[in-house]
């Protein structure tokens, strides 16, 4: 997230924008909206998104992640890291999972 408070609010506030255009893009496709196409369609458009903060947004910096690895009685996971690429997708992947998670506990009403 950038460091400067303005660029930090502006990055929130669009990809909040893209989280809520999701239904109304499905709407508009006329696909069914379930929690796969909801989550299908949300990651796209935070990948896509993210994708043009990255370029565009001056401030916004996506570096390299680093996973340092996991070790429990039965399992080992070693240490890996993921380039910029892989972590928009793995951030856009869980965002889109718990908006999806979110939209459809408030439907469920």
């Amino acid at each position: 997230m950038p460091n400067i408070n303005l660029y930090y609010f502006a990055t929130l506030f669009v990809l909040s924008i893209a989280i809520m255009m999701t239904e109304p893009f499905l709407k508009f496709l006329t696909i069914q909206i379930n929690f796969l196409t909801y989550w299908l369609m949300s990651s796209l458009i935070l990948t896509g998104i993210t994708f043009l903060l990255r370029i565009f947004m001056t401030g916004f910096f996506v570096e390299n992640t680093e996973f340092a690895g996991l070790s429990l009685s039965f399992v080992e996971i070693n240490g890996f890291v993921l380039n910029p690429i892989l972590t928009i997708l793995v951030f856009s992947v869980t965002s889109g999972i718990i908006s999806t998670l979110f939209y459809i506990l408030e439907k469920s009403d």
